[in-house]
């Protein structure tokens, strides 16, 4: 059924008859009728929009698992990097313990201090 001007008038006064109480079985019908009709050719009318909105959410989802995906691998990537660094902060400080411990004994039995190279 296609809409036009006088299906419209028509909608309005059964609406408005409806808000007033003086509708009988047949118009309530017929209003039954006009608002199905109405709700089909909007369906009808909007689909391929919604087609195209549930197109998008899927990709979009798909984006958003590749994002998460991502971030979850940085933030392990992150974490070895910390410890990657914590590391290394502890063997500069074994090394320089070390290295103390070398210039004190060499001092010991030298009684010279220990100077490095350039």
């Amino acid at each position: 059924m296609k809409w036009d001007d006088t299906k419209q008038a028509r909608l309005d006064a059964l609406r408005a008859a409806e808000l007033a109480g003086t509708l009988d079985e047949a118009t309530r019908a017929e209003l039954a009728e006009l608002i199905g009709a109405v709700e089909a050719e909007e369906r009808e009318r909007l689909a391929p929009a919604f087609d195209r909105m549930r197109a998008e959410q899927v990709t979009l989802r798909q984006q958003v698992q590749g994002v998460e995906t991502a971030n979850e691998q940085l933030v392990v990537l992150a974490a070895q990097q910390e410890q990657l660094l914590a590391d290394a902060r502890q063997l500069l400080s074994d090394l320089q313990q070390r290295h103390q411990a070398v210039r004190e004994t060499y001092q010991r039995i030298t009684g010279e201090t220990l100077s490095v190279g350039k």
